[in-house]
């Protein structure tokens, strides 16, 4: 890479590497929810939460699925507002509503937007396709409840971080199918090909991307995919594998320089612009892959997350459709 990771999260790495953190689907899967539920908690303390409006907790319900999900509602809210459909990152093994609660609240606050975010299903105790089928059922039921949440059936949007991307690009493309038009869609660092071949991602010396490694997307297939390894090169739950890509909604990706998916991110946003869906890429030379939720702890990845949420918010308020386009921050 030829732009250094940010000063900043680069002592985060370093500290880590110092301490001898081990890899983080390493152990048992409730072991390493311990871990990461450990870290977060530990640097809320230092940060006071995005403000908003009013947070309640509900099950949404729909084809005989359960989905427990949090509302976010922006300070001084008055309808109708945009509904962004939240899944969060951690590999579908990691991760949760209230570990997420502080990117929720950021979308929400900076969106002025009803952020909807969602507690799917997580592997190994529920493999594939558990969460695709929780991300689905969320983001009919926010559809079909739009009017109650705040918002319109033509305000909804979608939105995910890593393997919440995934799930938000691949609930995009089954809402297509039927016949449900989204508003629009933000991916952030997504993985978009569950059966990628990780070997030209290993770098020379062994020195793997920071927070994500090669060999940590090897665990992440084998820990959702299971039994159903087989079925990794189709679509679901490869979006990028899909036949075809047009008919989605606008759509803003977000990539890290410092990241295995880079790649692929990069690759998803060609396809989806080849098939006529307005793209835009944001490009942050700078950060590793978890950047998104490192807004209290790195200046570079506050203005990454500010930019990122600046593009989305001019797809929601009825902007001009974004067009392809490199955008990097210092």
């Amino acid at each position: 890479m030829s732009t250094p990771l940010d000063p900043q999260l680069a002592a985060i790495v370093a500290a880590l590497r110092a301490r001898g953190a081990p890899p983080p689907f390493s152990g048992s899967a409730p072991q390493a929810r311990a871990r990461m539920t450990q870290a977060i908690m530990q640097a809320r303390q230092r940060h006071p939460l995005p403000e908003v409006g009013r947070v309640r907790n509900v099950v949404a319900q729909h084809g005989g699925v359960s989905v427990p999900v949090r509302i976010y509602e922006p300070p001084a809210a008055s309808g109708p507002l945009p509904i962004v459909v939240f899944f969060h990152g951690g590999g579908f093994v990691l991760g949760s509503v209230e570990l997420m609660d502080d990117i929720a609240r950021k979308l929400c606050r900076d969106l002025r937007a009803i952020v909807v975010s969602v507690d799917y299903r997580l592997a190994p105790e529920h493999p594939y396709p558990a969460a695709h089928d929780d991300a689905l059922a969320a983001t009919l039921w926010a559809s079909a409840h739009a009017t109650q949440l705040g918002g319109s059936h033509a305000q909804v949007a979608i939105a995910g971080e890593s393997a919440g991307a995934n799930l938000a690009a691949s609930a995009a493309l089954q809402c297509r199918t039927r016949g449900l038009r989204l508003a629009a869609q933000l991916l952030v660092v997504p993985g978009v090909d569950m059966a990628r071949d990780t070997r030209p991602l290993e770098r020379p010396g062994g020195d793997d991307y920071p927070m994500l490694t090669p060999a940590d997307l090897r665990d992440i297939a084998r820990l959702y995919m299971g039994s159903r390894m087989d079925e990794a090169a189709g679509f679901p739950p490869s979006p990028l594998r899909a036949a075809d890509l047009s008919g989605l909604p606008a759509t803003v990706i977000a990539l890290a320089g410092h990241d295995p998916l880079y790649g692929e991110g990069q690759a998803y946003g060609a396809r989806l612009a080849a098939a006529g869906v307005a793209t835009r890429i944001l490009r942050f030379e700078d950060m590793f892959h978890p950047f998104f939720g490192f807004f209290e702890a790195s200046e570079s990845a506050r203005r990454a997350n500010d930019t990122i949420c600046e593009a989305f918010g001019e797809l929601l308020h009825g902007s001009p459709a974004p067009h392809a386009d490199n955008m990097s921050r210092p």
